[in-house]
């Protein structure tokens, strides 16, 4: 793997971040008084393209198995830390659902790719994904000779929509992030003829069967909004009724698999796993393991080798690692998951390789976007530091065919 700066000049770098902006729904293209989209691109040889989609599909159904697992088991559920209010609606889901699914990999020192985690159930990125790709491809395809963008996560979406005349999108009304999100995949399903509704989870209703978004009719739903809070809705026995019947992409078995702490579950409980989901697993996906595994003096004197999550942060925001942080505000991070045990677990770290970019040393994770478990785009960022967070930069990713 290794960086491109875009072969254009300052004034072609901002026609492209407005195109962007305007045609593909990215309107944050400004963050912190910089650009959300360096101008640069990760590139991957094609054998590395072709090993990164193999391993994701692999992986992917592996978690598949753990998590029909912890579904079936109200006490793994517990483990996870899945809301207690929704246990019953994911043992009850129907398992005829749409999935959009991204993992994240990096490259370590070593030389090995590893995943962080999966973003299961509302990942972000399909403007950085597709809007990259089009605009770049359309006006600067001849910068870009012996280079290739693979997959094409509009039409996989689209795919998976396509049995649904209706579709409600369901977002956070008050993100206006969450909303250029929603507003794009409507628009894509809208230009094939789909009828779509946006709206609040609190504006989903159902009668005698038939689930309403501001009074119209659906027939599958487009879920932008965080599994854990639905219990929370003023209407939240309609979304109890959900699983049923209504096909959601994402399912709310989503959300399960969203934990971080679902990741120590075929570590921590006896679970039998087919012998090719575990060793898959035991070799893309870093140890994990529940806090009640460890002691504080275990993680507090070692920083080096674990990295401390949340069950349910996003984009970083409860993710702490030791060697990043001043021992004080480490010591303090350890006490306070030892304080929330149930809902923190630790991960095994890894030395992420760094490489060099426009803006000087950078590291990456590489994106790969699976729909029903097949790849279908990449959605990659790169940082100053080896923590990929809110803060970071979104980079096109390029495959080298020549």
């Amino acid at each position: 793997m290794k960086t491109l700066a875009w072969p254009m000049e300052p004034p072609e770098v901002k026609r492209v971040l407005r195109a962007i902006q305007f045609k593909h729904f990215k309107w944050d293209i400004y963050h912190r008084g910089d650009t959300s989209i360096l101008p640069d691109a990760l590139v991957v040889s094609e054998q590395e393209h072709q090993f990164l989609v193999d391993t994701a599909e692999a992986v992917w159904t592996a978690l598949r198995e753990v998590e029909q697992i912890v579904c079936d088991d109200e006490s793994l559920l517990d483990a996870v830390a899945a809301p207690a209010a929704l246990h019953q609606p994911i043992i009850d889901q129907s398992t005829d659902n749409p999935r959009v699914t991204r993992c994240d990999f990096h490259l370590t020192e070593k030389g090995d790719w590893v995943i962080s985690e999966f973003n299961d159930d509302v990942p972000s990125g399909f403007a950085e994904c597709t809007g990259l790709a089009d605009v770049l491809t359309e006006g600067f395809a001849d910068r870009f000779e012996g280079y290739e963008f693979r997959g094409d996560l509009r039409a996989a979406i689209e795919q998976a929509f396509a049995p649904y005349d209706s579709v409600g999108f369901i977002h956070a009304t008050a993100h206006s992030e969450d909303l250029q999100h929603v507003a794009l995949v409507a628009e894509w399903l809208e230009q094939k003829g789909h009828t779509t509704t946006l709206g609040s989870p609190a504006n989903l209703q159902i009668d005698d069967g038939q689930a309403t978004l501001f009074d119209t009719p659906v027939d599958a739903l487009f879920r932008y909004y965080p599994g854990e809070w639905l219990g929370e809705l003023p209407n939240a026995d309609v979304w109890m009724e959900v699983p049923k019947f209504l096909p959601v992409m994402n399912p709310l078995s989503a959300l399960v698999s969203q934990s971080k702490r679902f990741y120590a579950v075929w570590n921590e409980h006896d679970i039998e796993l087919s012998d090719d989901s575990r060793e898959v697993l035991d070799e893309f996906i870093p140890q994990s393991v529940y806090l009640s595994s460890l002691t504080p003096e275990e993680v507090l004197n070692n920083p080096k080798r674990w990295v401390l999550k949340g069950s349910f942060g996003r984009m970083g925001n409860t993710v702490r690692i030791g060697p990043l942080m001043p021992k004080p505000k480490w010591q303090k991070a350890v006490q306070d998951a030892f304080d929330d045990s149930e809902i923190v677990v630790a991960q095994r770290r890894f030395d992420t390789a760094p490489l060099w970019t426009s803006r000087g040393m950078g590291y990456a994770t590489v994106g790969v976007y699976l729909v029903d478990g097949r790849f279908a785009g990449y959605f990659s960022r790169i940082d100053k530091g080896p923590l990929i967070d809110y803060d970071s930069w979104h980079v096109p990713t390029l495959v080298e065919i020549s």
